[in-house]
């Protein structure tokens, strides 16, 4: 006799491998995913979480290249996940809201997270709607402890982030509904860069007031006017 749940479970698996294949390719075909970079997870059920294996690209890999582990780090099927483990765990374990994390090195991005500009002081309105909160951290030596513990600090500064920028490595979407959403929140947080290096190139960036601010967040909760 067929176990529903254990079959509706492998069904969530299947299309998650799909979509999370999927973000591969259109990061990469937008030239926000270069070579063997990045890495990307999805959180399924409570415990589990699908994790891309370590030493691929990203744009050709298939279902046998994604690994599960548990939010201990251990692996439960598949090949070794990608190196950055504890920068994803250190997410779920903290934002139990959060179902996916995809870490990239968009180019213009990464240029502001190899500068000492903070692009959350250079917010648009349609960026704070589309994104969220949007945190960069301090700078942490690539892979290790020091990146979680730095992820860990923006996101006890602002539970409600959802892109934040790694201080001279790269960015982090985040999205509390699926894969497809964190890797939205990638390309919206390249735009935003690209526009606030834009103006850079103008002159003088426009920064929203405490009160613009306020009236922003108030539609970001939901208030209409």
């Amino acid at each position: 006799m067929v176990n529903y749940d254990e079959f509706i479970f492998n069904q969530a698996v299947r299309q998650t491998k799909t979509d999370m294949i999927q973000v591969g390719k259109r990061l990469a075909d937008k030239g926000l995913l270069v070579a063997k970079g990045g890495n990307y997870s999805v959180r399924i059920g409570e415990d589990r979480i699908l994790l891309t294996a370590s030493g691929f690209d990203k744009s050709a890999i298939n279902e046998t290249q994604i690994s599960m582990i548990d939010l201990e780090g251990n692996v439960l099927e598949g090949l070794k996940p990608a190196l950055d483990i504890r920068m994803h765990l250190e997410i779920y374990r903290n934002m139990p809201e959060i179902r996916a994390v995809v870490h990239s090195h968009p180019p213009i991005a990464t240029g502001f997270a190899m500068s000492t500009y903070h692009v959350e002081d250079f917010m648009m309105p349609e960026a704070i709607l589309d994104i969220g909160g949007i945190e960069t951290t301090e700078f942490a030596v690539p892979t290790t402890i020091e990146v979680p513990q730095c992820v860990g600090a923006c996101i006890r500064k602002n539970p409600k982030v959802r892109a934040i920028v790694l201080r001279g490595h790269g960015v982090l979407g985040l999205s509390d509904k699926d894969v497809l959403d964190a890797c939205y929140k990638i390309e919206y947080l390249e735009a935003v860069c690209d526009a606030v290096l834009t103006t850079k190139i103008l002159g003088e960036t426009y920064q929203l007031n405490d009160g613009e601010l306020t009236k922003v967040n108030r539609v970001l909760n939901g208030e209409r006017w």
